[in-house]
């Protein structure tokens, strides 16, 4: 069976303030938070506990999304027990699906390693935040399963990376994200799934998680 990749070029996503050069903001005293969120429309956002936030009084040149868009967001409340926020900065974050695949297209794939930072499930995503060694080309990424083990007690995921040859160059930090409910349903079923990555200084490693 064939498969897709991600293609990724160089992703660079930071913790952004956009608004740093508002002289009304005291960053020193402000409590922010950097998540994870899916775009609603312009000015909403769906956190991955469920929450709605909102945006109010949005700066005119502030970046906008599309409905389902996983966005980082940096922001603060406006006041205590309230939705509204001010978002400080924000960047698109990659969304990739689970592909399925056969076992031996899984045993093939390119699985070059990263420096993984973290890996968690926020809603019915996989979200992990790495970094990779970059220079110019584009490289594949991607999240594959067997297609003929959809029924086993853990499913079982690997994540694969193939360069395509691109020479050594610098580290390049990405987030990104992966839509599971395609493949694996609504959540609410504490299905037990573990994802293989290969990682830079620890090899293949084994990540488990309760979907």
């Amino acid at each position: 069976m064939s498969y897709k990749f991600l293609n990724i070029v160089c992703i660079f996503i930071l913790v952004l303030f956009s608004s740093c050069e508002d002289k009304n903001v005291d960053y020193g005293l402000d409590v922010y938070y950097v998540e994870i969120a899916t775009a609603q429309n312009a000015n909403e956002f769906l956190l991955d506990n469920g929450k709605t936030i909102v945006v109010k009084n949005p700066d005119k040149n502030a970046k906008t999304y599309a409905l389902g868009d996983r966005v980082l967001l940096n922001y603060t409340l406006l006041s205590p027990g309230d939705n509204s926020v001010r978002i400080n900065g924000s960047a698109k974050v990659p969304l990739g699906k689970l592909t399925l695949a056969s076992d031996s297209a899984i045993r093939s794939a390119s699985k070059e390693p990263i420096l993984l930072e973290s890996a968690w499930i926020g809603s019915h995503y996989l979200n992990m935040q790495f970094y990779f060694d970059y220079k110019s080309e584009k490289h594949q990424i991607g999240l594959l399963t067997d297609s003929t083990r959809l029924d086993s007690d853990t499913l079982r995921m690997y994540f694969v990376h193939n360069t395509n040859n691109d020479p050594a160059g610098y580290p390049a930090h990405t987030y990104l994200s992966f839509d599971l409910e395609g493949v694996l349903g609504a959540q609410g079923k504490s299905r037990p799934i573990s994802v293989q990555i290969n990682t830079t200084y620890y090899g293949t490693m084994t990540y488990d998680f309760d979907y």
